[in-house]
């Protein structure tokens, strides 16, 4: 696959809206910048009613894409809040425009906004051990390849992701990692998905695979909904558990 296709990869999170914190009796949400190597980083901050699970999820969307208080993405955070998560949503591109191209540099410097983040989270008293990152297509290797490098995040969830997207780093560090790939994608492809994940598992990363049958790259509501209870279900064993203090 090509890097235009990429780029497009997150057109369905495209357009931002008015931003406003709920009212409501149920997870709340409101706008926020935090700093990454100088920049500001526009965010949204999604919270649980009450303390929740004392745990954070930082999400790194699509190639594309922009934020918005509505859609799959902003719906998906949602959904994390409610099973009592913190959330936050950067939009990494504040970081470095993206041009298609994407040397180095600017894939470092997404990835530093990741990390920033999870630190963000830690300076508001989440346990390090407590924190995780989530990806989407582009954003999967971000949130991944970050993890397992330099931030402090203790698990990572990489979605639509493979070796087309960036040739993955060695890992500096260990965290558990779960892979979501779509069945029928042909934006990245099965087979370049594998490859990430055999990478990561001969670098000795605990990584599972599971597959959304019958999904392409661009997920519908109820695959999203399926997403959301694998990764839930996934951080609840290593982030979010009650007996995680202990």
């Amino acid at each position: 696959m090509n890097r235009r296709s990429l780029l497009l990869a997150g057109a369905a999170f495209s357009v931002a809206g008015p931003l406003r914190a709920q009212q409501a009796a149920g997870p709340t949400y409101e706008g926020l910048t935090l700093q990454s190597h100088g920049k500001a980083i526009r965010a949204i901050h999604y919270r649980p009613v009450g303390e929740g699970r004392r745990a954070a999820i930082v999400m790194m969307h699509g190639a594309g894409a922009n934020i918005a208080s509505r859609g799959p993405w902003h719906e998906l955070a949602m959904q994390f809040a409610g099973d009592g998560y913190q959330v936050l949503t950067p939009l990494f591109t504040d970081a470095f425009a993206d041009d298609g191209k994407r040397p180095e540099r600017m894939m470092e410097a997404w990835r530093d906004v990741g990390e920033d983040a999870i630190d963000w989270f830690i300076d508001h008293g989440v346990d390090r051990r407590r924190t995780a990152m989530f990806g989407y297509s582009l954003g999967s290797y971000v949130a991944v390849d970050g993890a397992l490098g330099n931030s402090r995040a203790a698990a990572a969830v990489g979605v639509a992701g493979g070796v087309d997207v960036y040739a993955p780093r060695v890992p500096r560090r260990r965290v558990p990692v779960l892979i979501i790939r779509a069945e029928n994608d042909t934006v990245v492809l099965p087979r370049n998905t594998a490859a990430w994940a055999d990478f990561l598992q001969e670098h000795n990363v605990s990584t599972r695979v599971e597959v959304i049958q019958g999904a392409g790259h661009h997920f519908r509501p109820p695959e999203w909904a399926d997403i959301f209870t694998r990764a839930s279900a996934f951080y609840a064993e290593n982030i979010g558990r009650p007996d995680q203090d202990t």
